[in-house]
């Protein structure tokens, strides 16, 4: 079983600063393929005001969050779910 995460690369999106698939075994029968959105901080460039107004922001990820999870899944194959982690 591999369980070092997979990084997604050629998927890109605004605020979006890493991608990666990993497994997730909530009990030790069944496994997960979980595919984890890291969101930007302040550091990666966003203007202050910007980043003052994350949230209207974040409202544009999960509007898009269908397309980036169809494009991940065509390098890696099924996700079973999407966590998304905000800085």
């Amino acid at each position: 079983m591999n369980t070092v995460p997979q990084v997604i690369r050629g998927v890109s999106h605004p605020l979006v600063a890493d991608m990666y698939l990993k497994r997730d075994s909530s009990d030790q029968r069944t496994f997960e393929d979980v595919l984890v959105i890291q969101t930007i901080n302040r550091e990666d460039g966003m203007a202050e005001t910007e980043f003052n107004s994350f949230d209207t922001y974040l409202i544009d990820l999960l509007t898009d969050l269908e397309d980036l999870k169809a494009m991940a899944e065509q390098q890696i194959g099924h996700i079973d779910r999407v966590d998304i982690r905000a800085h």
